[in-house]
């Protein structure tokens, strides 16, 4: 009779244990996916992007600004007909058939089918009134002057999870400046699926990006870059460079490079033209340094306009080094303002 009741003691001991296990198991271990599965039922993280900062002239004209553009997503979970949505979309967007099918039959509440969606498209778009499918307002990069300090601004371009990010230039160098804080709420739907607008609530606040105002006269900086075109075209040359100082803050009033490309078309030039080879490369001055050099000693007063130069008569040794003119040609005893 003991024996009995032992083995029903254990027996139920042991349905206990179990219950108990798993009820830890849901309730414990898995609590956050519980959590978050009953939160996408009835609502959902809405991601609002910053508006990037201006770039601006002296003047205050918009180097680099904005146009308001759209993000096309989709649930996949609730699109019934998904070959009707391919089939549709595949018509206005830069997508194969493909490729739409692969995002559509991914396992997610949310994906990303395209960016960059203008005003006229999504509007065609939304009148086709496909249901799981939604437009975000996002920020597209535009450059009014084209090319123009193409090498001082650089250019905005996808990062690996397809976010904006700044790459060469004031773009890449004050990326997290001009980017700013993007701003998250949660939208909670009813059971039909349709937001309560009453019910949105903010999780994150954002801050749109900080503008740049640069010390480049816009133009200074177009007469520049034509008469720097014209030269190189007229020399043959490869490549060239011009940049203008103001003496008495040190602020750059123009900056020009060539060959160029276009900010806004990036992906049709080579990575190599990219670089800005007034601060990227290593340039040696020779005797555009000079007159840099003259004027220190005048400033001086360790010489004057009629002295004499007592070394310019010949070849000059130092430190085991032999210098030279670049035709071996030397005048003695000539003035300062002939050197």
């Amino acid at each position: 009779m003991i024996w009995r009741f032992r083995f029903v003691f254990f027996i139920l001991a042991f349905v206990y244990a179990v219950i108990i296990a798993r009820l830890f198991y849901w309730q414990i271990v898995k609590a956050e996916d519980l959590s978050d599965i009953a939160s996408s039922q009835y609502s959902q993280e809405i991601k609002l992007l910053p508006k990037r900062g201006e770039i601006k002239t002296s003047d205050g004209f918009p180097f680099v600004s904005n146009i308001v553009s759209y993000l096309l997503y989709a649930n996949p979970k609730v699109i019934e007909d998904k070959d009707k949505v391919i089939d549709n979309l595949s018509i206005y967007l830069g997508s194969d058939t493909a490729s739409l099918s692969a995002l559509l039959s991914l396992d997610r509440f949310w994906v990303s089918l395209e960016s960059d969606i203008d005003l006229g498209t999504k509007k065609e778009i939304e009148k086709l009134e496909l249901g799981g499918i939604g437009f975000e307002e996002q920020f597209s990069r535009i450059y009014p002057e084209a090319s123009m300090a193409a090498h001082l601004l650089g250019f905005v371009g996808k990062d690996t999870l397809g976010q904006d990010k700044g790459y060469f230039g004031l773009e890449g160098y004050y990326d997290r400046l001009l980017r700013g804080e993007e701003k998250s709420i949660i939208e909670i739907q009813d059971a039909l699926g349709r937001p309560i607008l009453s019910r949105m609530t903010e999780i994150l606040k954002g801050t749109d990006g900080n503008n740049l105002v640069l010390s480049i006269d816009r133009t200074i900086q177009y007469i520049v870059e034509k008469k720097l075109k014209y030269s190189i075209e007229r020399y043959g040359a490869t490549s060239g460079m011009v940049g203008i100082m103001d003496p008495k803050t040190g602020g750059m009033i123009a900056l020009a490079s060539f060959p160029s490309f276009s900010p806004s078309q990036y992906q049709d030039f080579e990575e190599d033209v990219f670089k800005n080879p007034f601060i990227s490369n290593a340039y040696e001055p020779g005797s555009t340094f000079k007159p840099l050099i003259m004027a220190a000693a005048l400033d001086a007063s360790l010489v004057t306009p009629q002295t004499k130069c007592d070394i310019c008569g010949g070849p000059l040794s130092v430190g085991g080094f032999t210098l030279r003119t670049w035709n071996n040609e030397y005048f003695e005893n000539i003035d300062m303002i002939d050197v």
